[in-house]
């Protein structure tokens, strides 16, 4: 039987941030009543309220791809880092300052105020800004510490996911009234994330998805049943992760998010699947617009302006893929002006 190993190229790393902001999406419109400005009822449902969480893997997702993406940078050096950042934040600037500060002026408490939500140091202006702080964090450190893992990615690689977890860990019991301080709180969510960023940074340098084989498939029963076996793997993470996220603090998206990965990657590599893939890439291109865009319709302060374009019904089924819709043609449109 013919085997093959599995490619990761630029289209599939789009596929993956693509289910990563579908889930963030689904994620946000499940968030219970807090999120929302009216009372729904599937709100009250315990086993999707319960379950739901789960979806917040695209954390983990979008963090290992962080470090994965990083390993090919052809300058690993604070130029490459500056060059991103500003990427980043050029979008959610654009909807911070573009589609926000305008309807919440009287509620920007100074200066100070303005500059740490422009930065993700805090977050009342936008719920879903974390990823600015953690990001700036991580090509603040990665110049350093790729260098120091490409010598032993093993050995070196370990170190700092353990040292990560070491000064979380301290964090936490050192000074237990951190998250009353924006900043420490921005330093605990990185030293969080850093294990899982720092792997897919390790999983890059060390090609060990591309190790995997995968058997050529005969016949149509076959491959519905491996199809059906890799959704069923997918769930079951999910399910899994809805039980336990974290072991004494240590986020177990360092486990759950290459799991999702590899399943997502052996689906699109193993099966013919232009018309998904075109639109999971279409997605994943426009995945950093989406995430802060969508924003929009929850975040407290602003959500009143917003929030009633997508409640289209009061089922979070229809609503979560009206907002995906939404969220994408309004992305797809900014990016494109933004660009032009």
């Amino acid at each position: 039987m013919n085997t093959t190993n599995l490619q990761f190229t630029r289209d599939y790393t789009q596929i993956i941030k693509g289910f990563a902001i579908v889930f963030m999406i689904v994620l946000h419109c499940f968030g219970g009543s807090g999120w929302y400005d009216a009372d729904l009822p599937m709100n009250h449902n315990e086993f999707l309220m319960a379950f739901m969480p789960s979806l917040k893997i695209c954390v983990g997702i979008f963090t290992f791809m962080v470090g994965y993406g990083y390993a090919f940078s052809k300058t690993k050096d604070f130029s490459y880092s500056w060059h991103h950042i500003k990427a980043l934040l050029i979008p959610y600037w654009i909807i911070l300052f573009g589609f926000t500060v305008p309807f919440c002026l009287n509620l920007i408490c100074g200066g100070k105020s303005l500059i740490n939500n422009a930065f993700g140091l805090q977050s009342n202006l936008s719920w879903v800004n974390w990823f600015i702080h953690f990001y700036i964090w991580s090509m603040i450190i990665m110049p350093f510490v790729g260098k120091m893992i490409n010598k032993k990615p093993y050995l070196f690689g370990s170190i700092v996911i353990i040292a990560a977890f070491a000064g979380e860990v301290a964090l936490h019991q050192l000074v237990p009234t951190y998250k009353d301080n924006c900043y420490l709180q921005t330093l605990f969510n990185c030293l969080t994330q850093t294990p899982t960023m720092i792997l897919g940074y390790v999983f890059a340098c060390m090609r060990l998805f591309q190790k995997v084989s995968i058997m050529e498939l005969k016949g149509i029963g076959v491959k519905v049943l491996v199809v059906l076996g890799i959704v069923v793997m997918m769930f079951v993470i999910l399910f899994i992760r809805s039980k336990i996220d974290a072991i004494v603090g240590f986020n177990l998206d360092f486990f759950y998010a290459p799991l999702m990965i590899a399943c997502i990657l052996y689906l699109f590599n193993q099966f013919q699947m232009p018309k998904l893939s075109k639109v999971m890439v279409s997605l994943g291109s426009n995945s950093v617009y989406m995430w802060f865009f969508h924003g929009l319709f929850f975040t407290a302060v602003i959500r009143s302006v917003y929030q009633p374009f997508i409640m289209v019904s009061t089922n979070l089924w229809i609503i979560s893929l009206w907002t995906i819709v939404l969220t994408y043609i309004c992305s797809v449109v900014i990016k494109k002006v933004v660009e032009y």
